[in-house]
């Protein structure tokens, strides 16, 4: 039986996930990401690559060994994590630790960034996101996907490219970005390093992957037209408008941000503040109302991202043929499944557990 895989980043955590092509989960893994710390003054989460890269090397390790022999086929994996950043020198080395601002502020810490280590911007060559650092030490494959660029509020409203614009006009290179992609698209396949680190054989592909929060929702339920997504307190509500329309720009109601869904060519209006222990649906659908958008349903079910970055790689591969077919199966599966499904339950490993 083939297998997809995602695995998904956070700033204590890599986690890690199996799923067939059935939907079913034959093994999930976890492994704790060391050394995280605030950084004084901008409320800033750093962590050290090499512990990044160390958990989900493990983590895809031992979720390798926890499968069953009949799903050691795997097709690929998807990726999803955190907004943020790491700069690497002309060797690709780290000149800084990955660093995660508290909200979409890419653009202002690199800038801040640079403005209290002026000597290190001529030594720059690459800028990465969290998740696509791991691509890259693991396939070679210099990458991101449309949703991440979205996060940052980088991403070009006329195509899928970086706004060269805005980076031009904060005195950014351009070439210090990687080509954006899909988020379902194939970008490479694990290198030898690669296949050594994770351990992982026969060099599965790499897909594109997406943000955390936005792989948790395709995991959740379809992502169709005119639906909010309100999970709770503390999190950014998502209003799916659905297929992009040739030649038009949807309006963007104040307080949101235009963002690429990672189910290929529709869109998404997310909001650029959490939603408040008081803030309710409704009021999220008279913001929306006011900018010409009706809601026709309503989400609050998340599921774990590494399912979600699954399913992209599962998209992704044509094995699944399509979107509807995730979902049909999806609808088939007992409710809220994709949070409780399989039968291995997480685990925290770590070295010499």
């Amino acid at each position: 039986m083939i297998s997809f895989i995602g695995l998904d980043f956070q700033p204590g955590r890599a986690s890690a996930a199996a799923l067939g092509r059935d939907l079913g989960v034959p093994a999930r893994t976890s492994a704790a990401v060391a050394g995280c710390y605030e950084e004084d003054g901008t409320g800033v989460q750093c962590v050290p690559p090499v512990e990044w890269l160390r958990a989900g090397g493990f983590a895809l390790q031992e979720l390798y060994c926890e499968l069953p022999l009949k799903s050691r086929k795997i097709w690929g994996l998807g990726l999803s994590g955190p907004a943020g950043w790491i700069a690497l020198d002309l060797d690709f080395e780290p000149l800084c630790d990955l660093r995660l601002p508290p909200a979409a502020g890419l653009l202002d810490d690199l800038r801040d960034w640079l403005s209290r280590n002026p000597r290190l911007e001529p030594r720059i060559s690459l800028v990465l996101s969290p998740k696509d650092l791991f691509r890259f030490r693991m396939s070679g494959a210099i990458a991101t996907d449309a949703t991440s660029v979205c996060a940052a509020g980088l991403l070009s409203a006329r195509r899928r490219d970086w706004d060269r614009d805005k980076l031009e006009a904060a005195e950014l290179s351009t070439r210090w970005f990687p080509p954006v992609f899909p988020s379902s698209a194939p970008t490479s396949r694990l290198n030898q390093d690669g296949m050594r680190q994770t351990g992982l054989p026969g060099s599965p592909w790499l897909v594109a992957g997406s943000t955390s929060s936005l792989a948790s929702m395709i995991a959740s339920a379809e992502m169709g037209a005119r639906k909010l997504w309100f999970p709770g307190a503390g999190e950014h509500p998502v209003y799916s408008i659905g297929k992009r329309q040739p030649d038009e720009t949807p309006t963007v109601p104040p307080g949101y941000w235009l963002s690429e869904s990672p189910i290929e060519d529709q869109l998404l209006l997310v909001r650029k503040d959490p939603a408040h222990a008081d803030c309710k649906a409704r009021d999220i659908e008279t913001e929306l109302e006011g900018s010409g958008y009706e809601v026709e349903g309503i989400e609050t079910l998340k599921a774990e991202a590494e399912l979600g970055a699954a399913a992209l790689a599962a998209v992704g591969s044509g094995l699944l043929k399509s979107w509807a077919r995730y979902y049909t199966l999806l609808q088939k599966l007992p409710k809220a499944s994709p949070e409780s499904q399989g039968d291995a339950e997480p685990r925290d490993a770590g070295p010499g557990s």
